[in-house]
């Protein structure tokens, strides 16, 4: 297991600043998740780490080290490529075993090592095949275990999944997890779903422009976001212009909604109030709640998405479990009530920028 450290790290492309003075520090053997759209440097990030890139400035670190200036094969790192890279020409044993062939290994030490990796990336009976014969989720376990050949001290994958149908990507991101907490590997994970980000990490940080917005575990980083950008990033979110009401409280279109201005942000004239979809109960019109039009509903197994028109013709998204929207009673085209769980409600300036969130 080995320490990261990167402070300062900067990168231009001409006029683009691609990686803008960041700074991060990742424990021995943890799990990081670097997650934003695309052209937010999360790969480029990667790449400086990996010595495929070098950084116009700052300082990088392994176990106290500095590296900046070594080239990749002396940094002790494994790195799995978004398009696998596998050598067509060499069966899967061969590719697992290239990087030990490369550094001469014996013979004996390569077929141990190939077998062992083999076994745990669920190999078996696959290493005379080659990559044509085999599927992609199988590609990917052999790319996986390419990086892992040299025992490297930190394993970096750049949006490994991203190729995969969405069945296969949930179970191999569970694959790819068990694996690095089986080796105890310092690990740095790249990708755009944020799905993938939250289930598999032990922190996320969330990119934009170049910079590290917020960084810290899944949970707080979906419930607690530092910004609004962060908030629509990560989840989906409902994002209701506001003004202050008074006694702790904001005035949403057609009513009031009780949420905590952050300190930072107290005395503005706007806000902008964001709840996740699933922290917004629905029912019948009438009970006293804010009011809308039932306009639509989405199937989606264990749950309901309903789009309710409110105030201002603004579209409003409400996620029920199916059990709940079976008892509702309600139907599409009915006028309801909605409300805010207690607590639920994050609130950021009316002036932060939104992403431009990649489907």
């Amino acid at each position: 297991m080995a320490h990261l450290s990167f402070r300062g790290i900067v990168k231009r492309f001409g006029d683009v600043t691609a990686v803008d003075d960041v700074t991060l520090d990742i424990a021995a053997g943890e799990f990081v998740t670097l997650v934003g759209a695309s052209g937010c440097g999360k790969t480029t990030l990667l790449r400086i780490i990996a010595g495929f890139t070098r950084a116009d400035s700052g300082t990088l670190t392994i176990d106290g080290k500095r590296v900046e200036t070594l080239p990749p094969n002396k940094r002790g790192v494994g790195f799995v490529f978004q398009s696998y890279a596998l050598f067509p020409t060499q069966t899967v044993a061969q590719n697992i075993g290239f990087s030990l062939i490369v550094r001469r290994r014996p013979k004996d030490e390569i077929s141990r090592r190939v077998a062992e990796l083999c076994e745990l990336t669920q190999l078996i009976g696959l290493e005379d095949r080659y990559p044509h014969e085999i599927s992609g989720g199988q590609q990917q376990r052999v790319a996986l275990a390419r990086a892992l050949a040299p025992d490297p001290a930190i394993l970096l994958l750049d949006e490994p999944l991203s190729a995969l149908d969405a069945k296969i990507r949930g179970h191999l991101r569970d694959e790819i997890r068990a694996v690095a907490d089986r080796l105890g590997i310092t690990t740095v994970y790249v990708t755009h779903d944020q799905e993938e980000a939250l289930s598999i990490s032990d922190r996320v940080a969330v990119m934009s422009a170049g910079r590290i917005l917020q960084v810290g575990p899944p949970m707080e980083i979906y419930l607690k976001p530092a910004v609004h950008y962060v908030a629509e990033f990560i989840g989906s979110t409902n994002n209701l212009p506001a003004r202050p009401a008074g006694d702790g409280r904001l005035e949403v279109e057609g009513g009031i909604v009780e949420a905590t201005v952050p300190e930072a942000l107290a005395g503005r004239d706007r806000y902008v109030v964001c709840v996740r979809p699933e922290h917004i109960s629905l029912a019948p019109a009438g009970d006293g709640g804010l009011t809308g039009r039932l306009e639509s509903i989405t199937f989606l197994g264990q749950t309901i998405r309903a789009r309710v028109v409110i105030e201002g013709d603004q579209k409003l998204i409400a996620d029920l479990s199916t059990s709940e929207w079976l008892d509702s009673g309600l139907a599409v085209g009915d006028q309801v009530t909605w409300r805010v769980r207690p607590g639920a409600a994050m609130v950021f300036s009316a002036d932060d920028p939104s992403p431009e969130v990649e489907e």
